[in-house]
């Protein structure tokens, strides 16, 4: 499996391509050029969309890139999120940016699954957002934390649909996985789930704004 890491978007969020034998999942979509033109240069086949959680810079590229490739959109079942409104658009003055999301979403619960080949976990850890998830792949013991856990720091917990309570609780039940794993997360630098563990004072001294 192959991870392609695309950082993109105004406030440079990473998006990613899992790929295998030729077929690929897109985990975050920020986008649509950027990822639409790296996946027609490759001559990759897309199998779906798995989303990390439903705010806005996450998901600004989704539509249009259903539109062309007609392809499955997965997230956390967990609500409330943003996008259980049909016709439900988002608009981001500060950027000047504007976006639809009217797609048809599956909601997968916590466990695992299995699309076109490619197994995953999905861990539930609400906090940042209810519907917050990772998706582990146990096989490269890779995880994609979406806005959950960073180099050094996790989620913000002072927005809508966010706890505190509960992001305290994630953080707990993140740390129960080995410590090889390798972690992706939406925004910066890629690292390592023993390094944060150690390193990350979220981890360390449990949560604090």
């Amino acid at each position: 499996m192959n991870i392609h890491r695309i950082m993109c978007g105004e406030i440079k969020n990473n998006n990613f391509i899992v790929e295998k034998d030729g077929r690929c999942l897109v985990v975050d979509l920020t986008d649509f050029e950027r990822i639409d033109a790296f996946i027609q240069e490759k001559g990759f086949v897309v199998e779906g969309i798995l989303l990390t959680h439903s705010h806005w810079d996450h998901l600004l590229g989704v539509d249009e890139f259903v539109k062309r490739y007609k392809v499955p959109v997965y997230m956390g079942s967990r609500r409330p999120n943003y996008v259980d409104k049909k016709e439900f658009g988002y608009t981001m003055e500060k950027y000047g940016l504007e976006t639809k999301f009217d797609v048809e979403v599956t909601f997968l619960d916590e466990g695992s699954h299995s699309i076109a080949g490619f197994n995953f976990d999905l861990i539930e850890v609400p906090g940042h957002t209810y519907c917050s998830v990772i998706y582990y792949f146990k096989e490269t013991q890779t995880m994609f934390t979406g806005d959950f856990l960073f180099r050094k720091a996790v989620g913000i917990v002072s927005s809508l649909y966010s706890n505190r309570e509960l992001m305290a609780e994630s953080i707990a039940k993140i740390k129960t996985y080995p410590d090889e794993i390798k972690i992706y997360p939406g925004h910066g630098p890629l690292t390592i789930l023993g390094r944060e563990k150690r390193e990350n004072p979220y981890l360390i001294q449990g949560y604090r704004e």
